[in-house]
C-alpha cells in the first residue's frame, strides 16, 4: 500500500520520537512507530501514553512494530534512535528502503546525517535538531513539560534545498514549527555547543541544570568546557558566532530547573549511552585540530571508567 505524502515512520519511541510522532498523528497523518524488537510486546500492549498541558493523547499499540514495512509506505522517516542503537537501525531500516523516501536524523552529536548519507544519498537526508521539553516517566508514558515543538531542517547540500523546505511545509501544516537553516553544519554544532558541554558537566557532577547553577565549581566547569568545545569548531573551521555563545550561554541559565541530559542518565542507571559522541567527539576532533582541550580529555577519562561517585563528594 502506498501512502500520501503526509506519512512517516518514527524509529525509537523515547520522548523526541514519541512527541513529533502524536503531533502528526493528531494532524491525521499516517504513522508506524518502528521499535527494537526487545520492546515490542509492551508498546503493542500497551500503547504510549503522552500527558501534557493540554491533556492526554494516546498512541495505540496497532502503531508500533519491530520489523520491516511495506517499501513505499511512508514518505518520510524520522530517526529518532539514540547513538549507541543507530547503526543496528539504520540497516534494519535500509532492508525497506524504497529509494525516494526522506530521512531526518535527529540525533545528539555530529555523526548521523552523514552516516545515514553513506548508505542513502545526501539528497535524501535532512539533518535535524528537535527542541522539546519532554522526558520518559515510566514504560508506556511521556510527561511534556510545555506543547511547543520545533523541528529544524537543514540540507547537507545547498542544491538540496528546495527538498527541506517541501519537508517543512508539510511538518508546519502539521503543526510542527520547522525553520530550515542554510546548511548541516551550522544547525549541528549550534545544538551540540549547548548539549555537549551541559551533558558532560551534568554526568560528572550528578547535578541537574539547576544545582549546576547553584554550585560555584560546577559553573566553572561548564564555563570550561563551554569554552573549549567553541575554540575546537572554530579551530575545525566551524562558523561558530559570538552571538550564537551569548545565546547559548544564556541558554544554560533559562533551561529547566530539574533538566538533567540523557548522557548523565544513561551512565548513572548503567545504559547504553552517547559519550563517545559528545564528550568523545569534542576530544577526537582536538586532536585532528591541535586544539587544546584538557578539560574534555578529563572528563573523557573520568566518565569512561566512571566509578558512581558524585563530583561533589570527591571534591570534599
Amino acid at each position: 500500500m502506498i501512502y500520501s505524502e503526509r506519512s512517516a515512520l518514527v524509529v525509537g519511541a523515547g520522548a523526541v520520537g514519541a512527541v513529533l510522532g502524536a503531533r502528526l498523528l493528531e494532524a491525521g497523518w499516517h504513522v508506524t512507530f518502528r521499535i527494537r524488537p526487545e520492546s515490542f510486546l509492551g508498546y503493542r500492549r500497551l500503547g504510549l501514553l503522552l500527558r501534557g498541558p493540554k491533556g492526554t493523547f494516546k498512541i495505540d499499540g496497532e502503531r508500533f512494530v519491530c520489523d520491516a514495512v511495506a517499501p513505499g509506505s511512508h514518505a518520510l522517516v524520522l530517526l529518532c534512535m539514540k547513538m549507541p542503537d543507530f547503526s543496528a537501525a539504520l540497516e534494519a531500516v535500509g532492508a525497506d528502503d524504497d529509494g525516494k523516501r526522506i530521512y531526518i536524523t535527529v540525533q545528539n552529536g555530529l555523526a548521523a546525517p552523514e552516516m545515514v548519507a553513506a548508505l542513502f544519498g545526501h539528497r535524501r537526508v535532512l539533518a535535524g535538531a528537535a527542541v522539546i521539553n519532554a522526558q520518559r516517566r515510566a514504560l508506556g508514558e511521556i510527561e511534556l513539560a510545555s506543547d511547543a515543538l520545533r523541528l529544524s531542517l537543514a540540507p547537507l547540500r545547498a542544491a538540496d534545498a528546495p527538498i527541506a523546505h517541501d519537508v517543512a511545509a508539510r511538518l508546519v501544516a502539521a503543526g510542527i514549527d520547522a525553520p530550515v537553516a542554510a546548511g548541516a553544519t551550522q544547525l549541528l554544532w549550534a545544538k551540540f555547543v549547548g548539549i555537549e558541554p551541559l551533558a558532560t558537566t551534568c554526568a560528572i557532577t550528578k547535578l541537574t541544570l539547576g544545582e549546576v547553577r547553584r554550585t560555584p565549581h560546577a559553573l566553572v566547569m561548564l564555563r570550561g568546557l563551554f569554552e573549549e568545545v567553541f575554540a575546537v569548531g572554530r579551530a575545525a573551521g566551524v562558523p561558530l558566532t559570538d552571538d550564537l555563545y551569548v545565546r547559548r550561554w544564556r541558554g544554560f541559565f533559562e533551561g529547566p530547573e530539574n533538566m538533567r541530559p540523557s548522557l548523565a542518565v544513561d551512565l548513572e542507571e548503567n545504559r547504553p549511552h552517547e559519550l563517545q559522541w559528545l564528550t568523545g567527539a569534542v576530544v577526537a576532533l582536538a586532536e585532528r585540530t591541535r586544539t587544546a582541550a584538557p578539560l574534555h580529555k578529563r572528563a573523557l577519562r573520568l566518565l569512561a571508567r566512571t566509578d558512581g561517585t558524585p563530583f561533589a563528594e570527591k571534591a570534599a
